[in-house]
């Protein structure tokens, strides 16, 4: 386990594994990007450890800068998104390729015989390799990750205070661009700690003004929209079929997407249609979301800023759930037209709270003009066990270790 070879060198104490570990069962992503958010490791010190314990070479950052277009299309998009692999280098019969995880031999070998060459693999942090393909396929990175960058994090303030909208769509049978034109994403390493910004300046950015220029109709909402990542796995709902079975199979989670599944799936035994939101530096993030006429890939691109009058910032507010009709401002018209189009007559917003800190929050209606089911005791007893069921997985990693 990478955690343990970290411990094992000294790298980082079992304290702030434990909240890395804690961190990344509340917020996904890998335990290097956790470690980097916490300030234990910069990007660059992380591949470094990265290499050693693959025993790999470090890819070196100038082969990152300028991908050539032939190179990436020696691996199809399909094989980039399954194995989350980038080639980067070609000679002779060698392709060098950078992996998010190279310990998949699977990996190496369908790629070796898809491509017809030998497969060379480096590896770089999962941070660096999702800002790799936002620059070259245009898939762009869930906002937490351009977040820790205090240059990312300007550049969305300013697409978002500009209320520009994210465009770049890649198709399944389209082939990789070379470097787009125009402004794009820096492939530059987080070389240390004061380069990653911090929640205070992250809310100082969400509270910046807004200019109000006279915006078409058609022009789309103000909520601002992040490109699904498409790279992640189809999220499998679970229906328990009472009460009793949802506590089971909740307690039985072995993963955070685990916990989504079974929350979902009691939630919409309340709810036509409910969806999980992410806390994370004063906004709430899209998680996953399920029911009548939502699309996943539409809940996990919204970024609610927890600073400007709406429901979710009541509920954050005075950390008790919410059931009644959403505010007329201008953040809750925007995320029901996203959701779908009209308001709901009553919403219910239920916060989950871990370690004392709001961590998430579960909102559900019944569809357009309806009101929201007020039987939720269920539901709120279920949400309850979250906090005991991720510290039961992050102990459980813990003794993996």
């Amino acid at each position: 386990m990478f955690g343990q070879f970290l411990i094992e060198r000294k790298v980082i104490t079992m304290e702030q594994l434990t909240e890395a570990l804690n961190a990344q069962v509340v917020f996904g992503g890998r335990l290097g990007t956790n470690l980097i958010e916490s300030g234990v490791l910069t990007e660059t010190g992380l591949e470094a450890q990265l290499a050693e314990y693959y025993h790999l070479q470090p890819i070196p950052l100038e082969k990152t800068l300028n991908i050539k277009t032939n190179v990436l299309k020696l691996i199809p998009l399909s094989l980039v998104r399954k194995f989350r692999a980038i080639p980067f280098d070609q000679n002779d019969k060698q392709i060098h390729v950078v992996f998010m995880d190279p310990g998949r031999l699977d990996a190496i070998d369908e790629l070796s015989f898809g491509t017809g060459m030998t497969i060379r693999p480096y590896v770089v942090p999962e941070i660096r390799f999702l800002l790799m393909l936002e620059h070259y396929y245009g898939i762009k990175r869930d906002v937490r990750y351009i977040t820790l960058s205090r240059q990312d994090a300007g550049q969305f303030m300013s697409d978002r205070l500009g209320g520009r909208q994210a465009a770049a769509t890649v198709h399944e049978d389209e082939r990789p661009p070379a470097v787009r034109a125009g402004p794009s994403a820096s492939v530059q390493p987080l070389s240390s700690g004061e380069e990653l910004t911090t929640e205070e300046e992250f809310q100082k950015m969400l509270r910046a003004p807004r200019p109000i220029p006279p915006v078409p109709e058609d022009e789309g909402p103000a909520i601002e929209l992040s490109q699904e990542m498409e790279m992640e796995t189809e999220l499998r709902l679970m229906h328990p079929a009472s009460m009793t079975d949802a506590m089971s199979m909740l307690s039985m989670s072995g993963s955070r997407d685990d916990i989504a599944s079974v929350v979902l799936g009691h939630a919409l035994s309340v709810f036509r249609r409910a969806a999980l939101f992410i806390i994370y530096k004063g906004i709430a993030m899209g998680w996953e979301g399920a029911g009548e006429g939502v699309k996943r890939s539409t809940i996990k691109q919204l970024v609610i800023p927890l600073d400007q009058a709406s429901v979710f910032k009541f509920v954050r507010d005075t950390g008790a759930y919410f059931v009644g009709p959403a505010q007329d401002n201008e953040l809750d018209r925007d995320f029901f037209f996203l959701l779908g189009g009209r308001p709901p007559r009553t919403v219910v917003i239920i916060p989950i709270h871990f370690r004392g800190s709001l961590v998430q929050m579960l909102y559900g209606d019944n569809g357009e003009g309806e009101f929201a089911s007020t039987d939720i005791g269920e539901l709120l007893v279920l949400l309850q066990k979250v906090p005991e069921v991720i510290g039961a997985l992050v102990a459980k990693m813990r003794r993996a270790i």
